[in-house]
């Protein structure tokens, strides 16, 4: 774990044969932000085990297939002491089926082959945006209060080049939103910018930032209580990454 480049402490825990094949899967793009685990399901989970793996957790993860009950009744024990060390827990469910039972997490995703990547950038910036090497940084409770409803989520996530107006950006980010559902509050927006440092001259940037906020809010069909976060980089080709999250 990269502990330069982040602060909040982040896991996540591969759980079950599937859950383990789907970490490391996915292990190269997400290990630079939080610590790894793998559980087997006939592994001895008790609570001292699981207050182990929570001490100094602020986000957790956990990948599954929910159609394998005994993962599934490790991730509820889990999910269940996550909620009571007010631990943000968020599910990454492998399964094709609608995972019926009840689960005890604040948020689950589906996680397939066409959404891997954009659900894997959007946690990325998720977690960069609590951090305190964020520019422009959002508070953990934010992110929880974003995350943690009862409807569903909208999410996007876009990576333009140099030179991509605002206008481009936004139409981008609606055409390509992932919804885990077609109800939602309609009451928080986490917006995530990611610029180059050498992505406009210093004096424009929070010019070309406000612009870029005002274009995606005003796209929206709901009022929204909007936050955001800035996250500025060296060596990123003179890009501009967007994420947005809505509930």
């Amino acid at each position: 774990m990269n502990t330069i480049e982040k602060t909040q402490s982040a896991k996540i825990i591969g759980i079950g044969e599937d859950g383990i094949k789907t970490l490391d899967s996915i292990a190269n793009k997400i290990a630079h932000n939080m610590d790894l685990e793998k559980i087997n399901i006939n592994q001895d989970v008790d609570k001292d085990y699981v207050r182990e793996l929570l001490d100094g957790v602020d986000v957790l993860f956990l990948t599954y297939n929910s159609e394998d009950k005994k993962a599934l009744q490790i991730v509820n024990a889990i999910g269940y002491m996550a909620n009571e060390r007010r631990v943000l827990s968020i599910g990454l469910d492998s399964s094709v089926k609608e995972n019926k039972d009840e689960i005890n997490l604040n948020r689950e995703f589906k996680m397939n082959e066409e959404n891997t990547n954009n659900l894997l950038n959007i946690i990325n910036m998720l977690l960069d945006s609590i951090s305190d090497f964020c520019m422009i940084n959002i508070d953990l409770s934010d992110l929880k209060e974003a995350l943690c409803t009862d409807s569903g989520i909208k999410y996007s996530y876009g990576e333009f080049e140099k030179g991509t107006s605002n206008d481009e950006i936004v139409k981008s980010l609606l055409e390509n939103t992932i919804k885990t559902s077609e109800e939602f509050s309609g009451k928080k927006e986490v917006i995530l910018v990611e610029m180059d440092s050498n992505y406009c001259e210093d004096e424009n940037m929070m010019i070309v930032l406000n612009d870029l906020l005002m274009k995606i809010q005003d796209s929206n069909e709901d009022t929204y209580e909007a936050i955001f976060s800035l996250y500025l980089r060296e060596k990123n080709e003179g890009k501009i990454k967007v994420g947005l999250v809505c509930n």
